[in-house]
């Protein structure tokens, strides 16, 4: 039957020839279309790594000078215990199950990036083989870590990441398994040693799983130090923030009302007093908004959807008539005992076919594009932007499923317009097919 086919396919081939340019034209600009969307939504759905439900923000303010509620009497060791009595106060409420000072940016997506370069050895310092990564800083302040407030899990065990009493003391650096695959290629590194670039050694207290500091970014290596004592000046509160997590079970609106209204004014200590809340998924919508990243997802979508439509169209509509111009051709193969469902399967091979070979001739021309580095990538932003490095050396699956994706949606068109008037075709009756020719 397929030798059939393909010497009915070649008898055909001045029209054929022309449906198969339209098919190596349209794989080729859907797969353009396909590429940016699929690495909006690998980076999209990727897992970030922390849990958002019940996890927030406070943002503190501070009486200046032009205050009247401002003391002027207090010290810097006073405003010190200003300072971590809000978050004793926070800790104390019965909704919090946990509490955590960070430094400015140790948050997911907020609004600034912490980094540095790491060395597996001091001889790769000099040759300058480093893996940059992000820095994430907590205070090690009556026992709330950042681990347990976000939600960041051990890589090796899959559970709770524990934080041994002495951390601070022993400056361990807990890094995540992307920074541990990269710079010793494997993630069971606890105890091995680190090295900044004045040669400075680090040890390794824990590796935990990769984490997105900012959702539409790919996750990016990580290290979080733990800090001994907090940085006392009068801005701290711009460099200091506090994160917590409410218990399982606690209504996060509720909790937020009742709060800001009750609580939050009760707090004042010092000159520092509790300005606002933001939930960390409140915080993720407004970064996304000031990037403008769903602009850009709803032009890339809008684009991809004219796209698919405008393929739609032009392909349906050039294998209906293919179909409905080959009617006497059914007749005469319902009157030589053809049944309706073996016409309707051949015509299916015959565009099944046809796509195939159209598609294999538009990867040619798709290796070439992405190999020139056109194959798109995640930027800073979150927008797709074209790939700097040649990205089949780096991302051959990457490449591989935009290609299957592209291949399924070109034939799922062709089937569609083919099986639709193929069915109509092969149900009229033999010598009313053969009559309207």
């Amino acid at each position: 039957m397929l030798k059939n086919i393909i010497k009915q396919i070649w008898n055909q081939r001045r029209m054929n020839g022309w449906i198969l340019l339209e098919l190596v034209i349209a794989g080729i600009f859907l797969w353009s279309v396909v590429d940016p969307m699929y690495v909006l939504g690998v980076y999209h759905f990727e897992p970030k790594g922390y849990e958002t439900e019940g996890r927030y923000t406070i943002q503190l303010g501070y009486y200046g000078e032009n205050s009247a509620k401002r003391d002027t009497t207090i010290t810097v060791d006073g405003m010190r215990n200003s300072f971590l009595n809000i978050v004793r106060t926070l800790r104390d409420c019965p909704e919090v199950e946990s509490v955590c000072l960070t430094q400015m940016n140790s948050f997911p997506n907020s609004g600034g990036w912490n980094g540095g370069q790491y060395y597996a050895d001091t001889t790769k310092v000099n040759n300058k083989e480093h893996i940059h990564t992000g820095h994430y800083s907590y205070l090690d302040f009556e026992g709330g870590n950042i681990f347990q407030v976000y939600g960041m899990k051990d890589a090796l065990t899959g559970g709770e990441l524990v934080v041994p009493a002495d951390a601070a003391v022993r400056n361990l650096h807990f890094v995540s398994e992307s920074f541990a695959r990269n710079m010793y290629g494997t993630i069971d590194v606890v105890g091995e040693k680190m090295y900044d670039h004045r040669k400075n050694s680090y040890e390794i207290g824990g590796v935990f799983k990769d984490y997105k500091h900012t959702d539409f970014q790919p996750s990016y290596p990580l290290i979080v130090k733990i800090l001994s004592d907090i940085h006392t000046f009068t801005y701290m509160h711009y460099t200091h923030l506090i994160t917590f997590k409410l218990k399982e079970g606690v209504d996060a609106e509720d909790f937020e009302e009742h709060f800001m209204q009750e609580k939050a004014p009760y707090t004042e200590t010092g000159n520092y007093y509790i300005k606002g809340m933001k939930s960390f998924d409140r915080i993720r919508q407004e970064n996304a908004t000031e990037n403008g990243i769903y602009n850009v997802i709803r032009l890339k979508s809008a684009l991809a959807i004219f796209t698919l439509m405008c393929i739609f169209l032009g392909m349906v509509g050039t294998f209906w008539i293919r179909c409905n111009a080959r009617r006497q051709e059914v007749g005469l193969m319902r009157s030589m005992g053809a049944s309706r469902k073996g016409i309707v399967k051949r015509f299916l091979t015959e565009s099944t076919l046809l796509v195939t070979v159209a598609y294999v001739v538009s990867l040619l021309f798709l290796v070439h594009y992405a190999m020139e580095g056109n194959m798109h990538a995640i930027t800073g932003n979150g927008e797709p932007e074209f790939a700097i490095i040649n990205p089949l050396v780096t991302d051959v699956p990457h490449f591989c499923m935009v290609s299957l994706i592209t291949y399924l949606i070109l034939l799922l068109i062709a089937l569609v317009g083919t099986i639709i008037p193929v069915k109509r075709a092969a149900n009229v009756l033999p010598a009313d097919a053969l009559r309207d020719e």
